[in-house]
């Protein structure tokens, strides 16, 4: 066996950002990805708190801030479209963040950053795991076989590696309604604000900048148990369609252009419970390990974090079992407050089903978008600065070289 050779399983976000911190610290890096291409595809993403200081870390900010989608804020609209309230960016509650950026374009970076460093083999996936005394046998299924001292699977929520090794320990917790991300082209009346409407029937629509000739959408409905199948794409079109009758001028618009929608997004809105991360030498990373859905915004800023923690406790143990134990004790408690952030009954209050909910709430929207409730509710820049430093205690992994903080 090749010393000090990891097979990380998942070229999306944690995978990689793993996979730079371990080239940094000896190991040799082989990241097998099932797409054949890299996914430029996704919803819009955060990085927040912890997640910013690793970016600095890394040396990315620069690069990641010139991709920026240069969100405004965030218009709540009616159904109408006329505006009910807004946010622009940075202020509380609002949806707009320091680092926004198209989760393809943060993949095609951290991409750029280890492609040098990293053996990438892409249309390729674990068929078969086999754990030995001194590493871990991979089948893949291109035929081939190798050895590894660790296997981390960074696959995401619907990991068929998980599946593999830690199925019993895996649960899924069901927040009672479904998502959707995909690309429409974008119109004149797209202003560079994310545009945001409840619709009646709990039904939840944003429009976000994308690139220059493109608008993202996130739709979520509500939908009492996951029992819509995986389907194929008109299927899932059909009930997005459903979701979006009657919902007003924005709805409207959305439906017109699933016809021409190709990459799409569609699941339930679900968070992934493990009791245990790892089971011998293979453990689990980012989505993998503690999806707590792409509605909380804060799945970037866990998968950079679990990404710095694993390969720091790596490269700071002997023995493996040691690391990823140390991995799980510092990570979880993170993990388990960004879940907390929601259930299903806040899945509920953001999606209001009756006409009188929909009132209700967007005098909420008005209230807190007020003068008053921002001078009162939005923290000054040394109080942002102070959640970023007390959001996660990154540990200083010893004899590494230390990078500039995140701004």
């Amino acid at each position: 066996m090749e010393a000090r050779k990891i097979l990380i399983c998942g070229a999306g976000i944690a995978g990689p950002a793993c996979a730079w911190w371990l080239t940094r610290y000896g190991y040799q890096v082989v990241i097998a990805e099932r797409a054949t291409t890299l996914r430029d595809g996704g919803q819009n993403v955060d990085i927040k708190g912890a997640g910013q200081t690793v970016i600095g870390r890394m040396g990315l900010a620069e690069r990641i801030d010139a991709s920026n989608t240069r969100e405004r804020g965030q218009k709540y609209l009616d159904a109408k479209g006329r505006v009910i309230a807004v946010y622009p960016r940075g202020a509380f509650g609002g949806l707009t963040s320091d680092f926004e950026i198209l989760r393809g374009d943060l993949a095609a970076i951290l991409f750029d950053a280890t492609k040098s460093l990293c053996d990438y083999r892409f249309g390729t996936a674990v068929a078969a795991l086999e754990e030995m005394a001194d590493g871990m046998v991979v089948a893949f299924t291109d035929g081939s076989v190798e050895t590894f001292e660790l296997v981390i699977c960074a696959e995401g929520i619907g990991s068929a590696t998980r599946a593999m090794v830690l199925r019993e320990q895996t649960r899924f917790r069901y927040l009672g309604a479904y998502m959707a991300f995909f690309r429409i082209p974008r119109r004149p009346e797209d202003d560079g604000w994310a545009h945001t409407v409840n619709g009646i029937g709990g039904t939840f629509i944003t429009l976000r900048p994308g690139h220059d000739s493109e608008t993202t959408v996130l739709l979520t409905f509500i939908r009492d148990e996951p029992d819509a199948p995986p389907g194929d794409v008109a299927d899932n079109k059909a009930l997005l369609r459903e979701a979006l009758s009657g919902r007003g001028s924005i709805a409207r618009r959305v439906a017109s252009e699933l016809d021409g929608v190709g990459d799409i997004y569609f699941g339930p809105m679900s968070q992934v419970q493990a009791s245990s991360w790892a089971k011998g030498r293979f453990v689990l990373l980012g989505d993998a390990a503690y999806c707590p859905t792409p509605f909380t915004g804060a799945g970037c800023a866990l998968a950079l974090v679990g990404a710095y923690v694993l390969a720091g406790e790596i490269d700071r143990h002997d023995d493996h079992a040691d690391a990823f134990a140390a991995y799980d004790a510092l990570v979880r408690p993170y993990v388990e407050a960004a879940q907390k952030q929601l259930s299903p009954t806040v899945i509920r209050l953001f999606h209001p089903k009756s006409r009188i909910g929909i009132l209700l709430t967007h005098a909420a929207q008005r209230l807190f978008a007020s003068g008053i409730a921002q001078a009162l509710l939005l923290p000054s820049d040394a109080g942002r600065a102070k959640r970023i430093t007390d959001d996660f205690a990154l540990p200083a992994y010893a004899d590494r070289p230390q990078f500039s903080e995140a701004r």
